[in-house]
Formats: C-alpha cells, sequence, structure tokens
C-alpha cells in the first residue's frame, strides 16, 4: 500500500478543527458578543427588596406592586403581583443604540385590565410594562419638560425623566398602535399584545428601538439613560399576576 493512500487521523482531525468554523455563522462562537443584557435578575436583593442593580419607584398614597425574583427553567425571571397597586423598577443602561438597536424580551400575563382604557389617565393600568427612558437633547428641554422633571423628582424621586416608550400589554386597543401617554408629555405608548388570547402564555417580543421612535418622536434617538419594568393596576383595583424574562439588547 502506499505511503500516500491513507490520511493520518491526526491529519483528519487538525483540518476538521481549522476548517469546519470557516462554515459556521459567526454568532455560533461570538455568542454573547451579538447582544447584551440590559434587564438581568438575580437572586440578590437591594435594601429595599427590589432586585439586585433595580431602584423602586413608588407612587405617592399608591399600595406598590409586589416585584419577586424566581428561577424557571434554570434562568431567573420577575414576577409582578398586584391588585389596586402600582409601582415601577427602574435600572440605569450604559449601551449605544447604534451599536445594539434591537430590544427582546418575553412576558406572560394571567389576564388583561379589563377595565383599563390606556387613553385616559384616570384608566391608564395595563397588565405588562416595559419602559425605555431616552437621554434628552438641549434643544429639547423646554419649559414643559422643566416642570415636569420637577414634578417626577417630588413625587418619584429615582424615576429617570426623559423621553420614553413604554411598551404595553394592552386590553383593547389595536395591535402596533402608538399613543400619547395621557400621564407623561414626552412618553409615547407601543400596543404590542391586546386581549387575553395569547394570556398565561410566554410571547416573545423584538422591536428596533431606533425605527419605534423615529415612528414615536419624529427624530433619531440620542441614547438610552434606563429601562423600566411596570405593572399597574391602581386605577382599576383589579388584580393581575405578569411575569418578565430577562432583557437584552442586541446588534440585530
Amino acid at each position: 500500500m502506499s505511503v500516500h493512500s491513507k490520511v493520518p487521523r491526526t491529519r483528519i482531525f487538525i483540518l476538521f478543527i481549522f476548517i469546519i468554523p470557516l462554515f459556521l455563522e459567526p454568532s455560533t462562537f461570538a455568542g454573547e458578543a451579538n447582544r447584551i443584557t440590559i434587564g438581568k435578575f438575580t437572586a440578590e436583593k437591594e435594601a429595599d427588596g427590589s432586585p439586585k442593580g433595580w431602584k423602586s419607584v413608588t407612587h405617592f398614597n399608591t399600595t406598590p406592586t409586589s416585584y419577586q425574583v424566581l428561577k424557571y427553567q434554570g434562568k431567573y425571571i420577575l414576577k409582578a403581583e398586584g391588585i389596586g397597586t402600582c409601582s415601577s423598577l427602574f435600572r440605569e443602561v450604559k449601551a449605544e443604540l447604534k451599536d445594539y438597536p434591537i430590544i427582546s424580551w418575553k412576558w406572560k400575563i394571567s389576564n388583561v385590565i379589563r377595565q383599563a382604557i390606556e387613553t385616559r389617565k384616570d384608566r391608564n393600568d395595563s397588565a405588562a410594562r416595559v419602559i425605555i427612558v431616552f437621554k434628552t437633547r438641549p434643544e429639547e428641554i423646554t419649559l414643559w419638560y422643566g416642570l415636569e422633571y420637577l414634578v417626577t423628582r417630588v413625587l418619584r424621586k429615582d424615576e429617570p425623566v426623559g423621553p420614553r416608550i413604554e411598551y404595553i400589554w394592552g386590553n383593547r386597543m389595536e395591535k402596533e398602535r402608538i399613543l400619547d401617554n395621557p400621564s407623561i408629555k414626552y412618553s409615547r405608548v407601543i400596543v404590542l399584545e391586546t386581549g387575553e388570547g395569547k394570556a398565561n402564555r410566554w410571547i416573545g417580543e423584538k422591536r428596533n428601538l431606533v425605527e419605534d421612535y423615529k415612528a414615536a418622536f419624529g427624530t433619531d434617538p440620542e441614547g438610552i439613560l434606563a429601562l423600566g419594568i411596570q405593572t399597574d393596576t391602581d386605577q382599576s383595583n383589579e388584580g393581575v399576576t405578569a411575569y418578565y424574562s430577562e432583557i437584552f439588547l442586541s446588534k440585530r
């Protein structure tokens, strides 16, 4: 037998480990480099009982929503529960939108808030809400903005202030509708899910923040300031349980 008729196993192995990766997607190896976690949950808590890295923002004379971190299928998730309650969780975000414009997460609700009317200040409840607060451009700082900033500092001192988009699981509004928040001047509400057709199931969401900001405000965003989560039922006094997965920014 010719010495050239049989390729040594060692040589085959070397060819395998160097050539096969050329045919694989970059994400196979880049993995986490293509996304960053901006909404992370752990078993650790802050002094006020909030999940580690998050700040609880309560509302004057309103019972706060109960937020609890649970472990589900090997990962930490957030459970929100309340009857006639309202409070939020916020955390600072340090990420460049030009590099990571896509936001994604999963959520689940037990039911919608049946008395909620998203366009009315006195009925603006939502079973689940993911909030993105953006940085403010100097030209956007008007008298109204200044007044809103002062009011927020007095009533909800730890709540980040800036233009914001609130993604909600609504009651009866059609999906993809963009609404003015009836309570906050520089806030737009985008209805991602509506009704109870998908209740009690994990539903995944994926949005382009730059495109949504342009659609909501007519200009490019300056950057992200903070991330928030809110389940509120204080206007309706109804009960709901909602769950949130960790929240990511990604390149695509």
